[in-house]
């Protein structure tokens, strides 16, 4: 049975239990952890109203007998509330109470009668019926036991009282009819309203379960649905990832003699961007994120030359005027191979749009003489600016067929040189701050 068929599984009768046993159970532990310290609470005020008694009825007859009240029925509730905190009371409470609350009961009514005999208003007064209402009161609502409990208890102090009526009133019957009749309508409207109340007490605990329940149930889908939207999310980065892999090993098999260059060019240009992430002119254009858009791109800036013609690329020496001019186009040809599968795709994708930026942009100079279109100082995108260093620099330390690597030290020098003219002067000084690192990441990604 799920739980919302246990939280209707209440009907209207005279049993009050839930039809699922382990919901029961779990409403009676519950009701348990809940009512325990009300109803020792509830002793106490028993003790009070106790007191209450004795000093009224003492200011107003004096009976001898109301001294029980203190030398009997104040003791009962003491000792009931001492009890209260022992294990046996703590495991049995419900049936502990309402077995005290009898006990308190029959020595109110044993006090009450001596008061009747002294001449004072005792069991056939309105103080009787009003003692009498507030022990079934107390018994059903105020207590809080169960009503499985409290029933029992309430008619064992009806029964006394009733008794206790009968020997005061002797063989008076029209008289104890009377007041059997009154007190016994005390005892159902008593018992009524505790029935209620738990009938209540029940509903709300189910509603509050089903509610928990419906809210652990949206809890779980929702770290479900998180899990899987994570999971499809870390799948795309990875196909992603692996597709820029595959790009740019394409390369690699057209120029063997560039090696681990996109590797090495990758690791440079996040090196110079996380330099120059304290750079106030640049903070902005460089959070987290976007250093991890420009290290996926990067691998692809040289990705036009799968279609540069192998006498070009392989070449073993410089390229003539003619042969550089196509050359030079490796970088619209790696824009337009990108832009076209973007518009296939339907979507704008960061690292594509960035990839292409790259591609189209990393062989413009800050002054202008670079290509394809000659853009100049800020002009040229951020992106293209950090490559063009990182770019620059490894073609210098790295062996061509055409020229031999040279030195960490002089290709240091070399792009300082060109501070403010092949390159952008505030990436240039961050590439000057970071050169170590420069050497290190060219050391382990090495030919």
């Amino acid at each position: 049975m799920t739980s919302l068929d246990q939280a209707d599984a209440l009907p209207l009768r005279p049993k009050l239990s839930f039809a699922s046993a382990d919901y029961e159970e779990k409403f009676c532990r519950y009701y348990h952890g809940f009512y325990y310290r009300y109803a020792q609470a509830s002793l106490a005020v028993g003790m009070v109203l106790i007191l209450g008694d004795y000093l009224v009825d003492w200011m107003a007859f004096n009976a001898p007998a109301n001294l029980g009240r203190i030398q009997l029925c104040l003791p009962l509730l003491g000792i009931g509330i001492a009890y209260s905190f022992t294990d046996t009371a703590r495991r049995h409470w419900q049936l502990v109470m309402s077995t005290f609350i009898v006990v308190v009961a029959c020595s109110v009514f044993w006090v009450l009668s001596m008061i009747d005999r002294e001449g004072g208003m005792g069991i056939k007064s309105w103080v009787g019926i009003l003692n009498f209402t507030f022990l079934e009161f107390y018994c059903f609502v105020i207590l809080g036991v169960q009503f499985r409990f409290a029933l029992p208890a309430g008619i064992a102090i009806l029964l006394m009282f009733e008794a206790a009526m009968q020997v005061e009133l002797g063989k008076d019957f029209g008289a104890f009819c009377y007041w059997s009749y009154h007190v016994v309508t005390l005892f159902i409207l008593a018992a009524g309203v505790g029935w209620w109340r738990e009938f209540l007490v029940r509903k709300d605990f189910s509603t509050q379960t089903t509610l928990k329940t419906a809210r652990d149930v949206l809890k779980n889908q929702n770290e479900h649905l998180e899990f899987e939207v994570e999971k499809r999310t870390r799948e795309i980065r990875e196909t992603q990832d692996a597709t820029i892999v595959i790009l740019a090993s394409l390369v690699e098999t057209r120029d063997n003699e560039t090696g681990n260059h996109i590797r090495r060019t990758q690791h440079f240009v996040r090196a110079l961007a996380v330099q120059l992430q304290s750079h106030s002119a640049f903070a902005h254009q460089l959070p987290g994120r976007q250093i991890d858009i420009l290290f996926k791109s990067a691998p692809l800036h040289d990705i036009g030359k799968v279609g540069i013609p192998d006498s070009i690329l392989l070449k073993p020496g410089r390229l003539d005027p003619a042969e550089f001019e196509i050359m030079k186009t490796h970088t619209t040809l790696g824009y337009d191979a990108i832009e076209k599968a973007e518009r296939q795709l339907g979507i704008t994708v960061d690292f594509l749009a960035c990839a292409k930026e790259i591609a189209l942009n990393h062989q413009e100079k800050w002054d202008g003489s670079g290509y394809p279109r000659g853009l100049a100082g800020d002009a040229i995108p951020l992106s293209a600016r950090l490559m063009a260093v990182a770019d620059v620099y490894d073609a210098l330390t790295t062996r061509r067929v055409y020229k031999d690597a040279m030195s960490h030290d002089e290709a240091v020098t070399i792009i300082l040189e060109g501070r403010g003219r092949h390159f952008d002067p505030d990436v240039a000084d961050a590439f000057a701050a970071i050169t170590d690192q420069f050497k290190d990441i060219a050391a382990r990604y090495a030919d």
